[in-house]
């Protein structure tokens, strides 16, 4: 998939270092561009369980164009679902959130995990719609991938993202659970994304409590939703304007 100004650096610090991608404010989400475009896909693509796929490389492009074929749509609530569906059947939140809370992901009640996963998923989707909306696999964006490297129960995927004759190399980890082959990390620039949610999120966790992650994440949702009531708001302002200078 294709990117485009920033950097991948850039776009991890953006999407998920800031603790997770709570604290980011509008003009940093409205700033990036393309290169939080593909961080954002390969996110989707991390967490993917396809359940007809039988190899890590099927596993991973079969979730790439999933995604992006839903994501290509028009913006409508039909899309809205339909991501949200794609979502629910790709990720393994769990998995996810085990590997990179340890000891705090254990002491949680079966409650409050579904609360993390929701809250997860909700600025996942967001971050999805917001930055590879409209934008069309192989036309705007190409990917390219490798083929596995496979050391029993675990495999390693290559990809090769161009987008403008720029290029950038990003690595898929999977483990292999009931002849199931799932992703389970992304490695951009040496960073790994447990690892930076293990950063962002289990400081909070340690200095003031699991129910200051959760506030923190439902005022990041209240946020998200609150700009693009705005932005629903500013684009229909503008599309009146607009009809009313062309009937003049």
């Amino acid at each position: 998939m294709e990117c485009s100004q920033a950097t991948f650096n850039q776009q991890i610090n953006d999407v998920v270092r800031h603790d997770g991608g709570i604290f980011m404010n509008t003009d940093q989400r409205r700033g990036q561009r393309w290169t939080t475009s593909v961080v954002a896909a390969a996110l989707l693509v991390l967490w993917s369980t396809a359940a007809f796929a039988s190899t890590p490389n099927e596993v991973v492009e079969q979730r790439t164009e999933a995604v992006a074929t839903v994501l290509a749509q028009p913006d409508s609530p039909e899309r809205t679902d339909q991501l949200a569906t794609v979502i629910d059947e790709s990720l393994d939140f769990a998995f996810l959130a085990q590997l990179a809370l340890g000891e705090h992901w254990e002491k949680r009640s079966a409650e409050e995990h579904d609360r993390f996963m929701e809250l997860l998923r909700t600025l996942l989707q967001a971050n999805y719609e917001d930055r590879l909306a409209g934008h069309e696999l192989d036309d705007d964006y190409t990917v390219d991938f490798e083929e596995a490297r496979v050391r029993r129960d675990r495999a390693f995927v290559e990809a090769r993202v161009v987008h403008d004759e720029r290029t950038e190399d990003i690595v898929y980890r999977l483990y292999q659970s009931d002849e199931q082959w799932r992703i389970y990390d992304l490695i951009v620039d040496d960073i790994s994304l447990e690892e930076t949610y293990r950063d962002g999120y289990v400081p909070i966790i340690e200095e003031h409590g699991w129910q200051e992650l959760i506030d923190r994440m439902e005022r990041r949702v209240e946020a998200l939703e609150s700009d693009g009531e705005d932005e629903a708001e500013s684009d229909k302002g503008e599309a009146e304007s607009d009809e009313g200078e062309s009937e003049e």
